[in-house]
């Protein structure tokens, strides 16, 4: 029997989405800040799905509010399975394949800032599946991967 003054396992299960932005061989990162969580690390445009929205609705406003993008066209790239403190979830990654305007750093209050860096030459403190979404475009696999380790 479930206690209804315990909190439920779905209040704690966030779906996350992010985009991978990939432009003449480099992809746009944002330099998470002021956030308590990571702050100083360099991430993908990305957050929590909001209710009543899809996860590809809540990938493209998300890409509006941090990057300063309208995307136009996106395919999903992986999934993973995550714990992170208290939570678990999962993170969607898409691929953008066509935006209008630059990408930018729209959050400054969040980021430090936002950049194009070559996919070759990926910051250190990049978050290791965001890493690993990069490297498997680099190497040209297609289709969409399930990544269930819950340590990444």
């Amino acid at each position: 029997m479930i206690d209804i003054e315990e909190p439920i396992l779905r209040d704690k299960f966030p779906v996350i989405v992010h985009t991978l932005l990939i432009e003449n061989g480099e992809v746009f990162l944002l330099q998470r800040q002021h956030t308590g969580s990571m702050d100083g690390w360099y991430c993908l445009p990305g957050g929590h799905m909001e209710y009543g929205e899809t996860i590809k609705e809540a990938a493209i406003r998300e890409c509006i509010e941090e990057a300063g993008i309208d995307v136009n066209s996106i395919v999903l790239r992986d999934i993973y399975s995550y714990q992170f403190e208290e939570e678990q979830g999962l993170n969607f990654v898409f691929l953008a394949q066509d935006w209008n305007g630059t990408a930018t750093n729209a959050e400054p209050g969040v980021f430090n800032h936002g950049k194009f860096f070559r996919l070759d030459e990926i910051p250190p403190k990049t978050l290791g599946w965001v890493k690993d979404s990069i490297s498997s475009v680099r190497s040209g696999l297609e289709g969409v991967s399930l990544i269930e380790d819950l340590n990444k």
